[in-house]
């Protein structure tokens, strides 16, 4: 077998009619890749002159001038057939020794065992503990079975929810009842939601960096968004939701007027009034603090194929009490259904389900509200191209970590 480049053309249309395909195995993502130093390149495999294998390869200068070459989200292959994965598998190895590669980084979105939205193993479900031994057989390095999100380059757990063909309704029996009833809350708190584009990116840019400020992790700048806007085009999507305030008080008084018209006026109806009342003034005050639009949450989403994945998102902290974050997903939620997408990718969780020892654990249970299931994939892995080279990279990235801990604990001092 012999890897060959490929066109635009011929990647992609391999690449869309394979079942492992996700927007990071798209030669989009090889360009926007560019934007942060890196290099790419379309391979793949012919057998009687038809695709049977390809791969996005992503190349980078790492520590002591050393080049790693990484594969996201793995080869668009079929690993059920470990034949044609070791003949490819040795073919981009040799490919990658020409270029005086150190090693290859993959991270298949391949299932490892099948679970459902507890996070339990389904009996008799998926498993491909038989891939992951082969690959380790066959001269992988596997990085482990990770629960924790921050060891891995891209999440190996997520949460996922089966949208095809599902009306309104379907849906919302699916989720837990305090998810339907916070979704509820949103509706008649009249919000507005909002398919921005690369104009609306600053107020995006602004949720991010607040949630990162109290999450703790270090947002993107801004170039990086509007890279990905001008690279990704129509597969990217966010979505931001607001409080317009006149909109919401003229809502509430159309309620009032409504309530107002019945000839009885039970308590119940009085009392219906004083809260829609009390509404009112309670967002004529928001108008006066924070202005005529507040913005309050959002999310970015990414299409690919059959698949509408949540890449990220958030929220101001003041403004948690609309709980906009359930009308931003709802909206989505429904966006994919709308558009032909059969999977609604919540994205990335922590592995541990236990609440009492688990930081995460919030994020889960958010998601989960929602209806779905847990969706674990087989992990990390590398193949050193070069032992002595990747060995030497292993030191330099030890120490560099070592010393980075170091000074970001001297930091907090």
């Amino acid at each position: 077998m012999k890897i060959e480049k490929l066109n635009s053309e011929e990647f992609e249309n391999f690449a869309k009619n394979n079942k492992y395909v996700t927007f990071h195995q798209k030669e989009s993502w090889g360009k926007l890749k560019e934007h942060n130093g890196w290099t790419y390149e379309l391979v793949g495999a012919k057998k009687n002159k038809k695709i049977v294998a390809a791969a996005l390869l992503l190349f980078k200068k790492v520590p002591m001038n050393l080049i790693m070459c990484y594969s996201p989200r793995g080869f668009l292959i079929d690993f059920t057939d470990f034949d044609l994965l070791d003949e490819f598998c040795e073919a981009i190895k040799g490919y990658l020794k020409e270029k005086n590669v150190a090693f290859l980084k993959i991270d298949p979105y391949v299932v490892h065992k099948e679970r459902d939205n507890n996070g339990d193993i389904v009996e008799g479900g998926i498993d491909n503990s038989a891939l992951v031994e082969h690959l380790k057989e066959k001269g992988f390095i596997h990085y482990g079975f990770n629960t924790d999100m921050s060891k891995e380059l891209q999440p190996r757990w997520m949460y996922t929810l089966d949208v095809k063909d599902k009306t309104d309704d379907d849906l919302l029996m699916g989720m837990i009842k305090p998810t339907r009833k916070n979704i509820k809350k949103t509706l008649k708190a009249h919000l507005t939601l909002e398919n921005i584009g690369i104009e609306g990116l600053k107020e995006y840019k602004k949720i991010t960096e607040h949630t990162g400020n109290r999450r703790g992790f270090i947002d993107r700048p801004l170039s990086y968004y509007e890279n990905m806007f001008k690279t990704l085009g129509d597969n990217m999507k966010i979505i931001l939701c607001s409080l317009e305030c006149d909109k919401t008080i003229k809502a509430y008084q159309e309620e009032i007027d409504t309530i107002k018209s019945f000839s009885d006026i039970t308590e119940r109806r009085k009392k219906e009034i004083e809260g829609l009342e009390k509404k009112q003034q309670e967002i004529r005050e928001l108008k006066k603090k924070d202005g005529p639009k507040i913005i309050l949450a959002g999310s970015m989403f990414i299409g690919c194929e059959k698949e509408l994945l949540n890449l990220y998102g958030g929220g101001y902290d003041e403004f948690m009490k609309f709980d906009a974050m359930y009308a931003v997903q709802w909206e989505a939620i429904k966006y994919a259904r709308d558009n032909n997408y059969e999977i609604y990718n919540f994205y990335g969780i922590e592995g541990n389900f236990n609440k009492e020892n688990n930081p995460m654990y919030g994020v889960y249970e958010f998601k989960k509200g929602f209806g779905g299931k847990v969706v674990e994939l087989i992990g990390e892995f590398d193949l050193p191209i070069n032992k002595a080279k990747y060995n030497l990279y292993k030191l330099a990235f030890k120490t560099y970590k070592t010393t980075k801990n170091t000074v970001n604990k001297f930091r907090k001092k």
